[in-house]
């Protein structure tokens, strides 16, 4: 099967809801309930930039528990009142990310740099931009968004709040270890290698194969998310389902 095809495939199941795809938990879907936008915003921006060797679905449950606690602990102004020892703490009883010390610094860097620049706010990162182009580069001013963080928090902040970029689709999608094996999986790569090479290789076949399709990479990369999210023993049984 072709990328395209496979691509195409993929989001008319998304969009169905059939198979794996009957469950939506990715991060857009992720948001707490009754959050006022900018709640939203500020959630979304600090838990993504913890979205890295740590198992998602247990970190964004601990988010929500947080919030849900006390709003506070997703806004800057609040946030920058805290000590390294005090947030420390904060993220290993709720957030349990790995590499904690790199988590606290990602926060307190990105929170003085949002409140400096945005006056707290992620979402006039998007709408002082003209392009994606644009927004794609202020977001990886932030600690820690680079290529995949970065790019996945575009992805989430553009599905979640509508904002329309003439170029957005000429964004690369965001990379995970399943995304590449899921391309080795299908034979569209050599190895299922998380080398950069291989990163780079998955997201140029993934966005290609999308703009071919004729379908958005917003919505493909939600369901390659879903896919690879369900561990290596089913993701292909899934794939089957839904490709017949």
């Amino acid at each position: 099967m072709r990328p395209e095809e496979f691509a195409k495939k993929v989001v008319e199941a998304y969009e169905e809801g059939r198979g794996v795809f009957a469950n939506k938990v990715n991060a857009e879907d992720l948001v707490p309930p009754g959050a006022d936008d900018l709640e939203k915003a500020q959630f979304l921006f600090y838990v993504i930039q913890l979205d890295y060797a740590t198992r998602s679905q247990r970190l964004y449950e601990g988010a929500r528990r947080l919030f849900e606690s006390d709003k506070r602990y997703f806004d800057p102004q609040y946030l920058i009142t805290l000590s390294d020892k005090e947030l420390r703490v904060l993220m290993s009883e709720s957030l349990k990310p790995r590499y904690i010390n790199e988590a606290v610094q990602r926060w307190q860097a990105n929170s003085k740099l949002l409140i400096e620049e945005y006056k707290g706010d992620p979402r006039a990162i998007f709408e002082r931009s003209g392009s994606a182009k644009d927004a794609l580069d202020k977001v990886w001013e932030f600690r820690g968004f680079g290529p995949k963080i970065g790019n996945f928090f575009v992805r989430t902040m553009v599905n979640t709040f509508k904002y329309e970029f003439e170029d957005v689709e000429e964004i690369l999608p965001p990379v995970d270890t399943w995304d590449v094996k899921i391309a080795y999986l299908l034979g569209y790569l050599g190895s299922p290698d998380m080398s950069s090479r291989n990163v780079k290789e998955a997201q140029k076949l993934w966005s290609i194969a999308c703009r071919e399709a004729g379908v958005s990479w917003l919505t493909f990369d939600k369901a390659l998310w879903i896919l690879g999210s369900e561990g290596k023993p089913k993701i292909k049984s899934n794939m089957e389902d839904l490709l017949l």
